[in-house]
């Protein structure tokens, strides 16, 4: 899949090095609809492969704790191979900060500011 895939939380792409890029839309309050729609979206830009996902989150507002729960579902899993967030500004430090806290992560997840970074630790990971 070559164009983007929008959805009402984010814009989803397939990156030619073999990731998915899911770019979060400004000011998202993303609730559990939100989170299942976001699995759902970065598995059909996947093709039904499992990839790693890059996930700017840089604009989100909040999250609500069962789409955090979402994304540590056996769902997620199935469709990440990993987790790459980029965070901007303090309220999405915060928001991921808790995440990787509180949940227990089965895919390895990482917190990035700098997407080059992210990107290199993404493409290092094993599928």
């Amino acid at each position: 899949m070559i164009h983007p895939v929008a959805t009402r939380a984010c814009t989803f792409l397939l990156d030619p090095r073999g990731f998915v890029r899911a770019t979060m839309r400004e000011g998202l309050e993303m609730d559990l609809n939100d989170a299942r729609e976001a699995l759902r979206t970065t598995a059909l830009v996947a093709g039904g492969q499992r990839v790693p996902v890059l996930v700017d989150s840089r604009r989100l507002k909040s999250q609500t704790r069962e789409a955090r729960q979402e994304f540590a579902s056996d769902e997620a899993v199935r469709i990440c191979s990993a987790v790459a967030l980029l965070v901007g500004s303090p309220v999405s430090r915060i928001i991921a900060n808790f995440f990787l806290r509180q949940q227990i992560q089965r895919t390895p997840t990482r917190l990035f500011t700098d997407e080059t970074a992210a990107v290199e630790w993404l493409l290092g990971q094993p599928r």
